[in-house]
Protein backbone atom coordinates (compact mmCIF):
# COMPACT_ATOMS: atom_id res chain seq x y z
CA UNK A 1 0.00 0.00 0.00
CA UNK A 2 0.78 3.37 -0.89
CA UNK A 3 0.01 6.40 1.36
CA UNK A 4 -0.32 10.10 0.24
CA UNK A 5 -0.87 12.62 3.08
CA UNK A 6 -1.55 16.27 1.80
CA UNK A 7 -3.79 19.32 2.39
CA UNK A 8 -6.79 20.85 0.44
CA UNK A 9 -5.30 23.52 -1.43
CA UNK A 10 -7.02 26.97 -2.61
CA UNK A 11 -6.15 26.06 -6.32
CA UNK A 12 -8.40 22.44 -5.65
CA UNK A 13 -11.04 23.89 -4.35
CA UNK A 14 -14.29 24.90 -6.64
CA UNK A 15 -16.50 28.09 -5.67
CA UNK A 16 -18.13 25.82 -2.51
CA UNK A 17 -14.86 25.31 -1.00
CA UNK A 18 -15.02 21.37 -1.70
CA UNK A 19 -12.24 19.96 -3.68
CA UNK A 20 -12.83 19.86 -7.38
CA UNK A 21 -13.59 16.06 -9.22
CA UNK A 22 -10.16 17.44 -11.62
CA UNK A 23 -8.04 17.86 -8.73
CA UNK A 24 -9.42 14.56 -6.65
CA UNK A 25 -8.58 12.44 -9.96
CA UNK A 26 -5.09 14.21 -9.59
CA UNK A 27 -4.54 12.68 -6.72
CA UNK A 28 -5.61 9.41 -7.24
CA UNK A 29 -3.75 9.08 -10.49
CA UNK A 30 -0.81 10.73 -9.05
CA UNK A 31 -0.11 8.49 -5.87
CA UNK A 32 -0.44 5.30 -8.41
CA UNK A 33 2.14 6.76 -10.32
CA UNK A 34 4.38 7.37 -6.98
CA UNK A 35 3.24 3.98 -5.79
CA UNK A 36 4.64 2.36 -9.02
CA UNK A 37 7.88 4.71 -8.41
CA UNK A 38 8.91 3.30 -5.04
CA UNK A 39 8.27 0.02 -6.42
CA UNK A 40 10.68 0.64 -9.35
CA UNK A 41 8.37 0.47 -12.06
CA UNK A 42 8.47 4.04 -13.10
CA UNK A 43 6.80 5.46 -16.45
CA UNK A 44 10.12 5.84 -17.63
CA UNK A 45 11.15 2.40 -16.69
CA UNK A 46 8.72 1.14 -18.45
CA UNK A 47 9.70 3.54 -21.51
CA UNK A 48 12.78 1.84 -21.83
CA UNK A 49 11.09 -1.66 -22.19
CA UNK A 50 9.08 -0.37 -24.69
CA UNK A 51 5.36 -0.53 -22.41
CA UNK A 52 3.48 1.89 -20.65
CA UNK A 53 0.06 1.57 -18.52
CA UNK A 54 -3.14 3.29 -20.24
CA UNK A 55 -6.50 3.57 -17.75
CA UNK A 56 -8.99 1.73 -19.21
CA UNK A 57 -11.33 2.46 -16.45
CA UNK A 58 -12.73 4.02 -13.35
CA UNK A 59 -15.28 3.84 -10.23
CA UNK A 60 -14.99 6.59 -8.02
CA UNK A 61 -18.04 6.21 -5.19
CA UNK A 62 -18.08 9.31 -2.97
CA UNK A 63 -19.16 9.75 0.61
CA UNK A 64 -18.47 13.50 0.84
CA UNK A 65 -16.01 15.80 -0.74
CA UNK A 66 -12.97 17.35 1.48
CA UNK A 67 -13.22 20.73 2.39
CA UNK A 68 -10.48 23.35 1.55
CA UNK A 69 -7.52 22.87 4.40
CA UNK A 70 -8.51 19.56 5.14
CA UNK A 71 -6.40 17.13 5.73
CA UNK A 72 -6.66 14.00 3.60
CA UNK A 73 -4.94 10.99 3.45
CA UNK A 74 -5.05 8.79 -0.05
CA UNK A 75 -3.82 5.57 -0.08
CA UNK A 76 -3.56 2.95 -2.85
CA UNK A 77 -2.65 -0.89 -3.67
CA UNK A 78 -3.16 -3.15 -6.15
CA UNK A 79 -5.48 -6.33 -5.74
CA UNK A 80 -4.85 -8.29 -8.98
CA UNK A 81 -1.97 -7.95 -11.69
CA UNK A 82 -1.83 -11.02 -14.38
CA UNK A 83 -3.38 -11.53 -17.84
CA UNK A 84 -4.16 -8.19 -19.38
CA UNK A 85 -5.26 -6.83 -16.61
CA UNK A 86 -3.99 -4.29 -12.99
CA UNK A 87 -6.92 -4.23 -11.16
CA UNK A 88 -6.09 -1.24 -8.40
CA UNK A 89 -8.14 0.01 -5.33
CA UNK A 90 -7.75 3.71 -3.65
CA UNK A 91 -9.24 5.39 -0.62
CA UNK A 92 -9.54 8.80 0.56
CA UNK A 93 -9.51 9.60 4.26
CA UNK A 94 -10.20 13.13 6.42
CA UNK A 95 -8.46 13.97 9.62
CA UNK A 96 -10.28 11.66 11.26
CA UNK A 97 -9.69 8.57 9.66
CA UNK A 98 -13.15 8.15 8.07
CA UNK A 99 -13.19 6.96 4.44
CA UNK A 100 -15.13 9.40 2.71
CA UNK A 101 -14.18 8.64 -0.94
CA UNK A 102 -13.35 4.79 -2.28
CA UNK A 103 -12.43 3.80 -5.92
CA UNK A 104 -11.69 0.92 -8.35
CA UNK A 105 -9.46 1.48 -11.74
CA UNK A 106 -8.41 -1.18 -14.18
CA UNK A 107 -5.48 -0.31 -16.22
CA UNK A 108 -4.30 -2.29 -19.25
CA UNK A 109 -0.51 -3.21 -19.98
CA UNK A 110 0.64 -1.42 -23.94
CA UNK A 111 3.24 -2.07 -26.23
CA UNK A 112 4.41 1.64 -26.30
CA UNK A 113 5.02 1.50 -30.02
CA UNK A 114 1.95 0.27 -31.19
CA UNK A 115 -0.52 0.69 -28.30
CA UNK A 116 -2.02 -2.66 -28.70
CA UNK A 117 -2.64 -4.63 -25.17
CA UNK A 118 0.18 -7.13 -24.15
CA UNK A 119 0.12 -9.75 -21.62
CA UNK A 120 1.74 -8.61 -18.12
CA UNK A 121 5.02 -10.22 -17.61
CA UNK A 122 5.87 -11.78 -14.22
CA UNK A 123 9.30 -8.94 -14.17
CA UNK A 124 6.42 -6.23 -14.13
CA UNK A 125 3.62 -8.42 -12.23
CA UNK A 126 5.84 -9.26 -9.40
CA UNK A 127 6.20 -6.12 -8.20
CA UNK A 128 2.44 -5.80 -7.54
CA UNK A 129 2.21 -8.40 -4.85
CA UNK A 130 -1.71 -8.39 -4.40
CA UNK A 131 -2.95 -7.08 -1.44
CA UNK A 132 -7.12 -7.40 0.21
CA UNK A 133 -9.68 -5.74 -2.15
CA UNK A 134 -11.62 -2.83 -1.15
CA UNK A 135 -14.90 -3.56 0.49
CA UNK A 136 -17.29 -1.58 -2.02
CA UNK A 137 -19.66 -2.01 -5.02
CA UNK A 138 -18.28 -3.08 -7.48
CA UNK A 139 -19.90 -1.93 -10.99
CA UNK A 140 -19.46 -3.77 -14.62
CA UNK A 141 -16.67 -1.59 -16.63
CA UNK A 142 -18.62 -0.99 -19.53
CA UNK A 143 -21.24 1.83 -19.17
CA UNK A 144 -24.42 1.57 -21.22
CA UNK A 145 -24.57 4.88 -23.85
CA UNK A 146 -28.11 6.31 -24.13
CA UNK A 147 -29.97 6.25 -27.35
CA UNK A 148 -31.11 9.57 -26.66
CA UNK A 149 -28.39 12.34 -26.30
CA UNK A 150 -27.80 16.36 -26.80
CA UNK A 151 -24.89 17.14 -29.55
CA UNK A 152 -22.71 20.30 -27.86
CA UNK A 153 -20.08 22.67 -29.26
CA UNK A 154 -16.85 20.44 -30.66
CA UNK A 155 -13.60 21.05 -28.29
CA UNK A 156 -10.13 21.41 -29.58
CA UNK A 157 -7.32 19.08 -27.35
CA UNK A 158 -5.22 21.94 -26.22
CA UNK A 159 -1.55 21.66 -24.75
CA UNK A 160 -2.28 21.72 -21.63
CA UNK A 161 -4.29 18.74 -21.76
CA UNK A 162 -1.77 16.37 -22.65
CA UNK A 163 0.33 14.21 -20.26
CA UNK A 164 3.78 12.20 -20.39
CA UNK A 165 2.35 9.14 -22.96
CA UNK A 166 1.59 12.41 -25.52
CA UNK A 167 -2.49 11.67 -24.91
CA UNK A 168 -5.13 13.47 -23.26
CA UNK A 169 -4.83 13.17 -19.21
CA UNK A 170 -7.16 11.05 -17.48
CA UNK A 171 -8.26 13.59 -15.30
CA UNK A 172 -8.79 16.38 -18.52
CA UNK A 173 -11.76 14.02 -19.96
CA UNK A 174 -14.14 14.39 -16.52
CA UNK A 175 -13.01 17.89 -16.79
CA UNK A 176 -14.20 18.14 -19.84
CA UNK A 177 -17.86 16.30 -18.79
CA UNK A 178 -18.52 18.28 -15.93
CA UNK A 179 -19.22 21.08 -17.57
CA UNK A 180 -22.31 19.99 -18.52
CA UNK A 181 -23.54 18.83 -15.22
CA UNK A 182 -26.72 20.75 -13.97
CA UNK A 183 -26.25 23.38 -11.35
CA UNK A 184 -28.30 21.46 -8.40
CA UNK A 185 -26.82 17.77 -9.71
CA UNK A 186 -25.17 16.10 -6.68
CA UNK A 187 -22.17 13.43 -7.72
CA UNK A 188 -21.91 10.68 -5.73
CA UNK A 189 -20.45 8.46 -8.32
CA UNK A 190 -18.23 8.70 -10.97
CA UNK A 191 -17.31 6.02 -13.83
CA UNK A 192 -15.19 7.08 -16.90
CA UNK A 193 -14.48 4.19 -19.69
CA UNK A 194 -11.80 4.92 -21.41
CA UNK A 195 -11.62 3.79 -25.52
CA UNK A 196 -9.39 5.71 -27.36
CA UNK A 197 -6.51 8.20 -26.64
CA UNK A 198 -6.82 12.10 -28.09
CA UNK A 199 -4.38 13.63 -28.36
CA UNK A 200 -3.01 17.45 -29.10
CA UNK A 201 -5.31 19.18 -32.01
CA UNK A 202 -7.90 16.42 -31.62
CA UNK A 203 -11.69 17.19 -32.38
CA UNK A 204 -13.72 16.49 -29.56
CA UNK A 205 -17.46 16.76 -29.52
CA UNK A 206 -19.80 15.88 -26.28
CA UNK A 207 -22.83 13.80 -26.44
CA UNK A 208 -24.71 14.92 -23.37
CA UNK A 209 -27.76 12.75 -21.62
CA UNK A 210 -29.52 14.68 -18.33
CA UNK A 211 -31.57 12.37 -16.37
CA UNK A 212 -32.90 12.57 -13.19
CA UNK A 213 -30.24 10.71 -11.40
CA UNK A 214 -27.87 10.51 -13.99
CA UNK A 215 -25.74 12.48 -16.87
CA UNK A 216 -23.89 10.59 -19.31
CA UNK A 217 -21.58 12.42 -21.58
CA UNK A 218 -19.78 10.97 -24.37
CA UNK A 219 -16.89 12.46 -25.79
CA UNK A 220 -16.42 11.22 -29.90
CA UNK A 221 -14.47 12.31 -32.90
CA UNK A 222 -16.02 13.86 -35.82
CA UNK A 223 -16.68 10.55 -37.17
CA UNK A 224 -18.41 9.52 -33.95
CA UNK A 225 -16.15 7.10 -32.64
CA UNK A 226 -15.26 7.30 -28.99
CA UNK A 227 -12.72 8.96 -26.98
CA UNK A 228 -14.28 8.54 -23.05
CA UNK A 229 -17.77 7.60 -21.93
CA UNK A 230 -18.40 9.60 -18.65
CA UNK A 231 -21.09 8.63 -16.49
CA UNK A 232 -21.75 11.09 -13.13
CA UNK A 233 -24.30 9.30 -10.56
CA UNK A 234 -26.32 11.25 -8.33
CA UNK A 235 -27.07 10.37 -4.51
Amino acid sequence: MYELNSKVRYSEANSKSELTFHALLNYLQDSSTLHSETLGESGADLRAQNMAWILSFWQICIEEMPKLSEDIKVSTWPYQTKGLFGLRNFCMENANGKRIIKANSIWVLVDATTGRPIRIPDEVSSHYPDEPKLDMDYCDRKIAVPAEYMEMSAITVPKYFIDTNNHMNNAKYVMVAEEYLPAEFKTKEIRVEYKNAAVLGDTMIPRVTVEDDAVTVVLVDENGKAYATVLFLAS
